[in-house]
């Protein structure tokens, strides 16, 4: 049974391994014996690329004192991809939600640590009293918080990293130093002109094709996560709150 293994190039790389894997899944219904194997293999990538862009949110997430006192924060997050994350229907219910991929693994994890306060009280055989709920449900903007700053700074990591390294590609390494000085080092253009013989002019253009560059990387991040067209320029605006405030923490 012939399979489509390249999905439309308009589809994300996220929504291509999901296509692959229902693929893999319809065919495998059908009598295609590498079905499954091919699904199995698109859902693994697809989590390995979703834990590695949210590991530090969701570490910082169960690292809150809300959440703290629910267990280890490496085994909340391994339990989390194990247990939540290893449901083959997880993601698919994402796309359904119409829901940003950050808030849907926020109120997963939410809901995951959740179960982990149920099953150590019915280990204990005795009840969560109200208070214990009630101090969860309080605090709970804490760690929200929490999780939003570290994915902010991550993404951003991350747009940065692709636009540096889009640079080097075309041959123009100056860019990326140019924007590390200016951008990271706070050194003024009129001094990275000098260091790298350029004009001021020159410094400026090369620092700002970076920055535009990591801009345009931020938006295919957002839109890859389920942001919709109408909603990007706001998405945008929240990443770069964010990460100012999380450079604003003690």
């Amino acid at each position: 049974m012939s399979v489509d293994h390249f999905p439309s190039t308009h589809a994300t790389w996220i929504d291509a391994q999901l296509t692959i894997a229902e693929e893999g899944e319809r065919a495998a219904a059908a009598g295609d014996a590498g079905g499954y194997a091919r699904a199995n293999n698109a859902q693994d990538a697809l989590r390995r690329h979703v834990m590695n862009r949210y590991a530090p949110a969701l570490t910082a997430y169960v690292s809150t004192p809300a959440l703290r006192r629910i267990g280890d924060r490496d085994d909340l997050v391994s339990g989390f991809y194990a247990r939540t994350m290893g449901d083959p229907a997880f993601f698919t219910r994402w796309r359904q939600s119409n829901m940003p991929l950050r808030r849907w693994l926020m109120n997963a994890m939410a809901f995951h640590c959740r179960g982990e306060l149920r099953d150590q009280n019915r280990s204990r055989s005795r009840m969560l009293g109200s208070d214990g709920l009630s101090a969860l449900q309080a605090d709970a903007v804490d760690p929200a918080r929490a999780f939003d700053h570290a994915w902010a700074v991550a993404l951003a990591n991350e747009a940065m990293s692709i636009a540096i390294t889009d640079a080097d590609e075309r041959g123009r390494p100056n860019d990326a130093l140019a924007f590390r000085l200016h951008v990271i080092d706070g050194m003024p253009y009129r001094s990275i002109a000098a260091q790298l013989s350029i004009t001021v002019a020159q410094a400026e253009h090369a620092a700002r094709r970076v920055s535009d560059r990591m801009r345009e990387a931020v938006r295919e991040i957002l839109r890859e996560e389920g942001v919709l067209p109408n909603a990007m320029d706001a998405a945008v605006a929240e990443v770069l709150l964010l990460v100012d405030e999380a450079a604003g923490e003690p």
